[in-house]
């Protein structure tokens, strides 16, 4: 026997309740919160795709009831981890870094994570590392990207605006799809790019580098840093250079001056420049957070404690 189709088993189900239903399947998004479909809803009023529709905008009410209807019908829930959030359900579930990066557009891969991504390691960290903005910033962000409670879900729907829902900076849990989360805020997000084919998004080669000389012990320690440097930065030494030399913690630009030109000799007019941050008489370490060492590089002038 044939299974019922969705809305089928329910006359209440609303023509408008079938055309969100329709646009939540046909987007990429396996978790949206509500104010992304609140977002969906209005661009289905200013499209004029669903009958009997009455305004030009939803308001609270219609999107309480036709969210309700969809929850009914089963064609969304909570979901189990961003609990806020709605679970779409005819899309396919993602991995931890597909749906955290979806529901939260400021985070991305970083640290021994993107590591792994790139193949600078063996390892394979059981916690997802990301990097998110701190959580003051991320509420400005998404402030200043909303003026006025505009909608601004994509360029399409510049312009709209309602009352009912507003976008709200996403706070994560301990863990996603099972995968425990290890999460820096901070203040100085680094370069990142999107992923193709993914929802996610990951640090650039060159901010992977750097962010290894800033939080050591987020990508395996410095030992294991070393080690990688050495195998690996020649292949990306310019986009290295760049991301460094645009760094604003003149201490990074000292380790990285260290490690390239005493330890593998490397030389490049930039890292001569870097040279000049240089400072006699300083406590600066190589392995943030470590206890100053005896052995010492003059030239750097950095204690070598690895």
């Amino acid at each position: 026997m044939e299974a019922a189709r969705p809305f089928q088993l329910r006359k209440r189900m609303t023509n408008l309740a079938e055309s969100l239903a329709r646009r939540l399947d046909a987007q990429d998004k396996p978790v949206l919160s509500n104010y992304e479909i609140f977002a969906i809803l209005t661009r289905i009023y200013k499209d004029g795709d669903a009958r009997y529709l009455r305004g030009d905008k939803p308001n609270h009410d219609i999107f309480r009831r036709t969210r309700a209807l969809l929850v009914a019908e089963g064609i969304i829930r909570s979901d189990n981890d961003y609990h806020p959030l709605y679970r779409v359900m005819s899309k396919s579930d993602a991995a931890a870094e597909d749906i955290a990066c979806s529901v939260d557009p400021y985070c991305y891969i970083s640290h021994m994570s993107a590591m792994q991504r790139y193949g600078l390691t063996n390892r394979r960290p059981e916690a997802l590392f990301l990097t998110e903005p701190t959580a003051a910033l991320k509420r400005q962000l998404v402030k200043a990207e909303t003026p006025s409670g505009n909608i601004r879900l994509d360029n399409d729907l510049d312009g709209l605006s309602g009352p009912a829902e507003r976008p709200t900076a996403v706070r994560h849990p301990a863990s996603v799809r099972g995968r425990r989360l290890e999460i820096l805020s901070t203040k100085h997000v680094g370069e990142h790019v999107a992923i193709k084919g993914s929802l996610a998004r990951i640090a650039t080669i060159g901010q992977t580098f750097l962010d290894m000389l800033d939080e050591p012990a987020r990508c395996g320690g410095m030992a294991h840093i070393l080690e990688i440097w050495s195998e690996h930065v020649r292949t990306y030494l310019d986009d290295v250079l760049t991301t460094i030399d645009g760094a604003t913690k003149p201490i990074l630009k000292v380790r990285a001056g260290y490690i390239l030109d005493e330890r593998l000799g490397v030389t490049d007019s930039r890292i001569a420049a870097w040279l000049a941050l240089a400072q006699r008489g300083s406590s600066r370490v190589l392995v943030a957070g470590e206890p100053f060492a005896s052995e010492f590089s003059e030239k750097w002038m950095l204690s070598l404690n690895v």
